[in-house]
């Protein structure tokens, strides 16, 4: 497949680094480009700073030097919308399916008017018909994040960071939400950012897999996964290709841990 990252870039960070309270870094000089549309996913050791990455692309932490640029926002023009997707679903538990994912239309600014359809076509989209007015305790961990998706969806931002989204699931539920992920994105094709600690849903679910090392985290290497679009993660696990891109991986790993 051709490389997305060719792309005029939707995100740029150039010389990131990141400290807490004037310490030691926790990342150093990390440049990364990811281009309109470009499924990312990160991987690397506990520690290395893949969340701490994602929060100060949000803004949800500030960086201690380096430049950051979301669609080349120049000074005074509008900035794309990040929306953030965490491991644990951050539902409200008092509100039903349906109210939760109307917070997402909320925050997007889209008039009340067209709230009921764009939540009808969200469940729809999500699998979830038949569930509109179940609230959080009723359903499964991957049902919830479900929710949590399309909640993400209704906000409509431009670029998803996911911070180990199905990190919580069974074995069989997180290859279900990987494979529903890569089905929404087909249809949607916005930036994602992934953050996992599973080599193996990286190289299915991404473009790109960057590892990360530690000792400040920093970028020790970036593979192109290769494999066609669309594609289905339970039957791309048998190509002997996608072994080969694990274990170089997992040996990478070893090296920067």
């Amino acid at each position: 497949m051709t490389s997305m990252s060719k792309a005029p870039p939707t995100l740029s960070l150039q010389h990131v680094a990141v400290a807490f309270h004037g310490g030691a870094p926790v990342i150093a000089d990390l440049s990364l480009d990811v281009a309109e549309g470009e499924f990312v996913a990160i991987v690397g050791p506990s520690g290395c700073g893949k969340s701490t990455l994602l929060k100060v692309i949000s803004g949800l932490l500030p960086a201690r030097s380096g430049q950051i640029q979301i669609g080349g926002a120049a000074a005074g023009a509008p900035k794309p919308k990040v929306g953030f997707m965490f491991q644990r679903d951050t539902l409200l538990p008092w509100a039903s399916v349906t109210s939760n994912i109307a917070v997402g239309c909320e925050l997007s600014g889209l008039p009340k008017a067209l709230h009921a359809e764009r939540i009808a076509a969200l469940i729809a989209l999500v699998r979830l018909q038949g569930y509109e007015n179940h609230y959080p305790g009723a359903l499964s961990g991957g049902m919830r994040q479900r929710v949590s998706l399309a909640r993400l969806l209704a906000y409509d931002p431009d670029i998803f960071l996911m911070d180990e989204p199905f990190g919580a699931l069974d074995y069989q539920t997180k290859i279900v939400m990987g494979r529903e992920l890569l089905r929404i994105w087909e249809a949607r094709r916005r930036s994602i950012i992934f953050v996992t600690h599973d080599i193996e849903e990286a190289v299915a679910l991404a473009d790109r897999v960057i590892v990360m090392g530690t000792g400040p985290g920093r970028i020790v290497a970036s593979h192109e996964s290769g494999f066609e679009r669309p594609r289905d993660p339970r039957s791309l696990r048998g190509d002997p290709r996608f072994g080969a891109l694990v274990q170089t991986i997992w040996s990478e790993l070893a090296i920067a841990d």
